[in-house]
């Protein structure tokens, strides 16, 4: 799971997904990655692959990086505070089909949490499971989590043929520092996102609401 050691944004999926990568470098098999980076974009995140799901991972979170810091940064700087997680090693084409695998479910939230330590948690694709209730998504970790239940729901307004929302839940790290997990309106890879337009548009929309979270604290 490719990530830097201190990321600013940590995207969460349910598994390494089903888009093959171009050409037989970065990705293309199911093995572990090299170990965190320090200092530099961890390579992983450059993979090719044939839906650009990974161009769309880096854009986002450039964007989520630079419109939270105080001066410019460019892409490399920001790349180097992006990291990527799954809570499965199976590659699946459908999230909610994923193979959720219990030794991710409990330990990439205490990864987050008291390791990587990011700002922001985006899940992509996780909606579907997470609302279940049942998916064992940490309960010792994260035990004051409703997911049915968000702190904030601003819907995603660029597209108007049907609704969709960004999912917030705050709440506050071990080292005491606000965490924030957005469920995503829409998968990278699923419409109306596969459209870039989209994609960047709701880059943009959750930009705006970046400085209303960063004041946000939980009390839970």
């Amino acid at each position: 799971m490719p990530t830097s050691i201190n990321p600013y944004v940590v995207f969460l999926g349910p598994s390494p997904g089903n888009s093959p990568p171009v050409d037989d470098s970065i990705g293309a098999k199911i093995e572990p990655y090299d170990a965190p980076t320090v200092g530099r974009p961890h390579p992983g995140i450059y993979c090719r692959d044939t839906r650009n799901y990974w161009g769309n991972v880096r854009d986002l979170g450039r964007r989520v990086i630079c419109a939270s810091a105080s001066s410019s940064l460019d892409d490399y700087h920001a790349d180097t505070l992006i990291g990527h997680l799954n809570l499965g090693t199976t590659r699946s084409g459908q999230a909610a089909n994923a193979q959720l695998q219990r030794e991710y479910l409990l330990w990439v939230p205490s990864l987050i949490l008291n390791d990587l330590r990011p700002v922001f948690v985006i899940m992509l694709g996780l909606s579907t499971i997470l609302r279940k209730g049942d998916s064992g998504f940490a309960p010792d970790v994260l035990p004051r989590i409703d997911w049915s239940q968000p702190d904030h729901c601003v819907p995603f307004t660029a597209w108007t043929q049907s609704r969709y929302n960004f999912s917030i839940w705050t709440r506050t790290r071990p080292d005491g520092q606000p965490i924030h997990f957005v469920a995503w309106p829409q998968h990278p890879g699923r419409a109306p996102m596969t459209d870039p337009k989209m994609w960047r548009a709701s880059a943009d929309e959750f930009a705006t609401l970046i400085d209303f979270l960063r004041h946000s604290r939980s009390l839970k």
